[in-house]
């Protein structure tokens, strides 16, 4: 009896020790996963940051030659090709390659500057047309050092829209030029206040906005963010 009562604890402490390897691997891969979109979001950040950047170069650049720069200046990732408007050129914080540059002639008098977002979930990548199959319609023969198959994220000159004009926008994709979803309604004109996007395209408090050369500004820290989302250099502040 003695040895048949302990056999049935032994058995009931083997399940409950199963039981709890089982609950910690599931919290083990909760934490994980996310970590691991955290992780991702954080890299898209650096990656619309770097692309931020790079526009507001590419337009001082056109600003002092008429003409934006050559199609292999973003190759030398790292380099200072696009010096005094750069310090460097940025790579992709996660691959360390280039990001895709779209040029038109030998004197661009456009740019589509490309990357692809981890988290494919981000509401930009809709308001872009960039959510279908084709991505925004360059893959990587476009863009000799790139790494992704596609792209789903970029910016661009004003005179051009990010999605390749050889392709179809997917099915109820958003009109060109319309807001992410979910950010304000903007037909109406906003409420002048003391918030605007700053040079990288995110929404800052301003103490002096005029001073500040803000020609759009907010009351609404919300309709700042989702406006600064897709803002052109010309609609920031200048420092």
């Amino acid at each position: 009896m003695k040895s048949a009562l302990a056999r049935r604890q032994a058995g009931l402490t083997l399940i409950e020790l199963l039981i709890v390897i089982a609950i910690i691997a599931v919290l083990i891969i909760v934490g994980w996963m996310s970590w691991r979109n955290q992780f991702n979001k954080a890299k898209d950040a650096d990656r619309k940051d770097d692309l931020q950047r790079l526009s507001i170069a590419f337009e001082e650049y056109f600003n002092d030659y008429e003409c934006y720069p050559p199609a292999d200046i973003l190759q030398n990732c790292g380099g200072d090709e696009l010096s005094p408007y750069l310090e460097s050129i940025p790579c992709d914080p996660v691959t360390d390659t280039a990001y895709c540059y779209i040029s038109d002639d030998l004197c661009p008098r456009s740019f589509r500057i490309l990357t692809s977002l981890d988290n494919t979930n981000d509401p930009i990548i809709t308001k872009l047309q960039c959510h279908g199959e084709a991505y925004c319609g360059y893959e990587r023969p476009d863009c000799a050092t790139a790494e992704q198959e596609g792209y789903n994220y970029g910016v661009t000159s004003t005179n051009v829209p990010l999605l390749n004009p050889e392709v179809s926008p997917p099915p109820g994709s958003p009109p060109p030029g319309s807001p992410p979803p979910g950010s304000p309604d903007p037909t109406p004109p906003p409420e002048a206040g003391n918030r605007a996007c700053d040079p990288k395209g995110e929404c800052n408090s301003y103490a002096d906005p005029e001073g500040a050369g803000c020609p759009i500004t907010f009351t609404d820290p919300d309709e700042c963010t989702a406006f600064c989302l897709t803002s052109n250099p010309s609609d920031r502040c200048n420092y």
